[in-house]
């Protein structure tokens, strides 16, 4: 009878972060195993985590470990199992790492909002943690590559509750000495759901005066937030995958390697869903764009809500955004299709016939078209892994 690896897997799992890496596992076990995980004991047993690990270690013995760096004990590295960490920043060199590219976080992330014709940019991230100076410092770089300005406010400190309630004044002095409009990146979501938040109680609108866009996509999180956040999606289900993997090659002997997080998009809502331009026309005919972007509009109908030229309309558009109207349609529309796409489960007939499509294929050919793939083969390229093998 083939030999089922017990693993054992310590992490915390109230984020997305987490568990898109714990789909990626399951997804590997239901190809290539069965393989049998092991974690923490529900909350309301009130186990501790040295607890639950030494017992599951005494009763059943363990093959290998996925936790992260906080769950390191001396007693796990005597066992002399694989392990892999979730951490990047952790004093342990011989365990492999699962990290993020939080170059390529902060560059996308970038990219997002100088598509959206910003001026002004800021980074709010946290100066103890690696990551957040790494996605910051690439932000930066992007925006002033590009030309433009970029303020950063890094907290000093590691957060106790009562400096993350402070910080709340600190940042809104901090938002009032900036310009606007403003293009923002928070480090993560849980940092820009808290931007929103002060920007609230500062006054501001969103994304109007000040536009925010977070990182890792913890859906929920970014539901939560008032208005629904933005957010750089990463390949976690991916990654989850690869670490199963090197956790199979592991047990089996072979070489120990990192697992890199990479970014995909931007998942854009509320928070960003805004082109920052000076010019009237324009702007109204984005917000024409935005206001009847799930339908079939033509640029007429721009041109004809305006009361303007089509030659005029062409002009203003290209000397302010660098595009054209129709341009614009396309990428409101396709923006849309991503969202309805990564963010529900609603079939490719009913995303259609919201869109004003006359059908399902009339989708499938705009969709390939422009993105050089079908919603279908999108959809499952956001799971992250393929189904092969």
């Amino acid at each position: 009878m083939k030999k089922i690896p017990k693993i054992l897997v310590l992490v915390e799992t109230s984020r997305e972060y987490a568990r898109g890496i714990l789909s990626g596992l399951a997804q590997y076990s239901q190809i290539h195993g069965p393989w049998m995980f092991v974690s923490s004991l529900p909350f309301y047993l009130n186990a501790s985590e040295d607890q639950t690990t030494s017992a599951w270690i005494d009763t059943l013995g363990i093959d290998g470990i996925i936790l992260q760096a906080r769950f390191i004990t001396d007693r796990i590295r005597q066992l002399g199992v694989p392990l892999i960490t979730l951490d990047a920043n952790t004093d342990f060199e011989d365990i492999p790492k699962i990290y993020t590219n939080d170059q390529g976080i902060g560059r996308i992330a970038a990219d997002h909002l100088m598509e959206r014709g910003f001026s002004h940019y800021a980074f709010c991230g946290f100066d103890h943690l690696v990551w957040s100076k790494l996605r910051g410092e690439s932000f930066k770089k992007t925006v002033e590559d590009a030309g433009h300005h970029c303020d950063i406010y890094q907290q000093p400190e590691q957060p106790t509750p009562q400096l993350w309630a402070q910080d709340y004044l600190v940042i809104i002095e901090w938002l009032n000495t900036l310009p606007r409009p403003l293009g923002l990146m928070a480090c993560n979501d849980d940092r820009g759901q808290y931007i929103l938040e002060a920007c609230k109680v500062a006054g501001y609108a969103i994304p109007e005066e000040i536009a925010v866009v977070g990182a890792d996509d913890d859906q929920l999180r970014c539901r939560f937030a008032a208005p629904p956040l933005s957010s750089v999606s990463l390949n976690l289900e991916k990654a989850g995958y690869e670490t199963a993997e090197l956790m199979d090659k592991l047990l089996h002997g072979q070489a120990a390697h990192d697992i890199v997080v990479d970014p995909k998009w931007v998942v854009c809502r509320q928070s960003t869903d805004i082109i920052a331009v000076d010019d009237a026309d324009v702007s109204q005919a984005l917000r024409f764009i935005r206001e009847h972007g799930t339908g079939v509009i033509q640029v007429s109908d721009v041109v004809q809500a305006l009361c303007i030229s089509r030659r005029t309309l062409y002009s203003k558009f290209s000397k302010a955004l660098g595009r054209s109207v129709h341009d614009e349609i396309v990428r409101v529309r396709l923006e849309r299709i991503h969202t309805l796409l990564t963010d529900t489960k609603l079939s490719i007939s009913w995303i259609a016939e919201m869109m004003g499509f006359a059908g399902p294929d009339k989708l499938y050919r705009f969709f390939f078209r422009e993105t050089g793939k079908t919603p279908t083969e999108f959809r499952k390229e956001i799971q992250g892994y393929k189904l092969d093998s």
